[in-house]
């Protein structure tokens, strides 16, 4: 039996995926995840109202080539794309992010482990010659962009990836959305492109992580065409965004329950005491 093609696109949180994602969700054909969630493997819809498949994910927790494993084991033939973006510009941004946390946890995995898994898979890209969509470039001339990319996806064009016909109850998954997309998010896709994509903003990130994103993407940039060297606007303390355990959920969920497990305890003191002869739970 054939594998069923399934169209999947992965890049960076803050990377402008779901910008990409939302376009080619609005084809008429097409149908699918408009932005998997980071910390488990993507879950396809078990119905699709258009031939099409499509998935979006995001890599933090998961390289690529992992997801790419994983839904050829399960029956499907991905089509890869990758989204890019200037890694500078990303972390500026993730660091200021909910969703962007700086932890040590397998699902809050430190800023530094999530770019340097994107760029081995952008490593993976270049040696197979996979498409790969230059976000910056949709300021330029974004409808040529998307032409562009469904040439090298061997998708026939849809004018629909720019007008966005489709409301979200349309598409079988489009419940765990960018928050920043969902709030800026316009009628057409020229109408949401804004104009200050090339931009590369450092004043959030530290001296150190700066200097270190630079080295380590200094290829990267060179073939991406960004900038090798960003002047840095950050202050100068703290030197680098330390990972820790207190900015993950696990902790946040492990502070809830201590607090919950001493309010109960305060509580079964209390009746304790206004109840005579009855023992609480520390009296056993």
């Amino acid at each position: 039996m054939n594998a069923r093609p399934l169209y999947l696109c992965g890049g960076l949180q803050s990377s402008g995926s779901t910008l990409i994602s939302w376009c080619f969700l609005q084809r008429s054909d097409m149908d699918g995840v408009l932005d998997a969630r980071f910390d488990t493997l993507p879950q396809m819809p078990p119905k699709l109202s258009r031939p099409l498949a499509w998935c979006k994910f995001t890599i933090a927790c998961f390289r690529f080539s992992e997801v790419y494993d994983y839904f050829q084991a399960e029956g499907w033939e991905p089509k890869p794309l990758l989204v890019a973006r200037d890694v500078r510009s990303v972390f500026n941004s993730l660091i200021q992010k909910s969703y962007g946390r700086n932890g040590v946890t397998a699902d809050d995995p430190p800023i530094r482990l999530r770019l340097s898994r994107f760029l081995e898979d952008w490593n993976l890209f270049t040696e197979r010659r996979w498409p790969i969509l230059r976000y910056e470039d949709l300021a330029d001339d974004s409808d040529a962009v998307i032409r562009k990319t469904c040439g090298e996806l061997a998708l026939p064009w849809d004018e629909g990836m720019l007008m966005w016909p489709k409301s979200p109850d349309e598409i079988a998954d489009a419940g765990f959305g960018n928050e920043t997309f969902v709030r800026t998010r316009g009628g057409t896709l020229k109408q949401t492109v804004a104009p200050n994509l090339i931009q590369v903003k450092t004043a959030h990130i530290p001296p150190e992580d700066l200097s270190w994103i630079e080295k380590t993407f200094e290829n990267f940039n060179r073939a991406m065409r960004y900038p090798l060297h960003v002047a840095a606007t950050a202050p100068t303390s703290p030197q680098r965004a330390v990972p820790k355990f207190e900015n993950t959920r696990r902790f946040e969920r492990l502070q809830r329950k201590t607090r919950v497990s001493r309010s109960l305890q305060k509580l079964t003191s209390t009746i304790a005491r206004l109840i005579p002869g009855r023992k609480s739970p520390a009296d056993g």
